[in-house]
């Protein structure tokens, strides 16, 4: 399985969101110069999240993005899903394949996948990566620049 850059950037621009979250609204600029995401790829990017209510934003000079829930409440599962639709999608695109995977064992291999990376991703929440995030960020080296 690969994972996109749209799932990386997504979710990347989520932990942001989510180390943010007592701060109010976060620009899109400021996400994307922490995070190392383009702007404009950014800003597509919370399009999708925004329909799904994982983030709200607000226009104007004072406008910006916030969690839609709290982080705690929202689930990676949940943020993947928004942005590149059902985790798993094994179903053949060949109608004579499509046909005899109904009846098919090997079916059973990919809904026991697709089940399992549901249940391991329903499980992780957004406030769990971003504990993760601030425990990598703290054992990282101070740089000091003369």
């Amino acid at each position: 399985m690969r994972v996109s850059t749209r799932a990386w950037y997504g979710l990347m621009a989520m932990v942001e969101l989510g180390l943010r979250e007592r701060q109010g609204r976060v620009q899109v600029r400021e996400i994307s110069e922490s995070q190392g995401i383009p702007e404009e790829y950014l800003e597509q990017l919370m399009m999708p999240l925004k329909r799904a209510g994982l983030v709200r934003s607000q226009r104007g000079v004072r406008g910006g993005y916030t969690l839609g829930r709290p982080a705690s409440q929202i689930t990676v599962l949940e943020i993947l899903e928004a942005l590149e639709g059902p985790i798993l999608d094994a179903e053949p695109t060949d109608a004579a394949l499509r046909e005899r995977a109904q009846t098919s064992g090997v079916t059973k291999v990919w809904e026991r996948l697709r089940q399992a990376m549901e249940e391991t991703l329903r499980a992780i929440t957004l406030a769990q990566v971003c504990a993760w995030e601030r425990e990598r960020r703290a054992k990282q080296p101070l740089m000091f620049y003369i």
